[in-house]
C-alpha cells in the first residue's frame, strides 16, 4: 500500500503556488519574444500583453493547485487520476486559443500568436505540475528526499 504524503503545510502550498507563477510569467515573456521575433503578431494582440498573461497564469496555477489538492486528498489513487486529468485539462485549455483563432476575437489576432498561447499553456502547467509534485506530493508517486521550506 503507497504510503500517505504528509498533510500540505501553509508553506508548501504558498511555494507550490508561488514558484510556477514567478517561473511561469517569465516563461510567458520569452514565448511572447520568441514568437514576435519569427512571426508577425500585432502589438494590439491583447493576449500577449503581460498585464493578462501574468493574470491568466495566477489564475490557472491557483485553480491547478486547488484540483491538485482535491485529487491529494479524496481519491483513491491521486496519482492514476493525475496522470489521465493533467493531459485532458491541458489539451481542453487549448480549446479558447482556437477559438481566438477561428473567431479572431482578439485584435491582432494571428495564427502564430494562438501557437504561442498553446506554448504559454505548457509552460504554465509543466511548472505547475513540477512544483506540485515537489511540494505537494501524492500518494503512490515516487519519493524523493523531502522538500524543506524555511520562513
Amino acid at each position: 500500500m503507497p504510503t500517505q504524503p504528509k498533510p500540505a503545510t501553509p508553506a508548501a502550498i504558498t511555494a507550490a503556488l508561488l514558484i510556477p507563477i514567478a517561473v511561469s510569467s517569465a516563461l510567458a515573456a520569452a514565448i511572447t519574444a520568441l514568437v514576435r521575433a519569427v512571426a508577425t503578431v500585432p502589438s494590439d494582440f491583447e493576449p500577449f500583453k503581460p498585464s493578462s498573461y501574468i493574470a491568466l497564469i495566477v489564475v490557472g496555477v491557483v485553480a491547478g493547485a486547488v484540483g491538485w489538492l482535491a485529487v491529494r486528498r479524496r481519491a483513491a489513487n491521486p496519482l492514476g487520476v493525475m496522470r489521465s486529468l493533467a493531459p485532458a485539462v491541458i489539451a481542453l485549455s487549448f480549446i479558447p486559443d482556437v477559438l481566438v483563432g477561428v473567431t479572431k476575437f482578439e485584435a491582432g489576432t494571428t495564427w502564430a500568436g494562438v501557437g504561442g498561447l498553446m506554448a504559454m499553456h505548457l509552460a504554465v502547467a509543466s511548472c505547475a505540475v513540477a512544483a506540485f509534485t515537489r511540494f505537494l506530493p501524492l500518494a503512490g508517486q515516487p519519493q524523493r528526499r523531502e522538500a524543506h521550506i524555511q520562513v
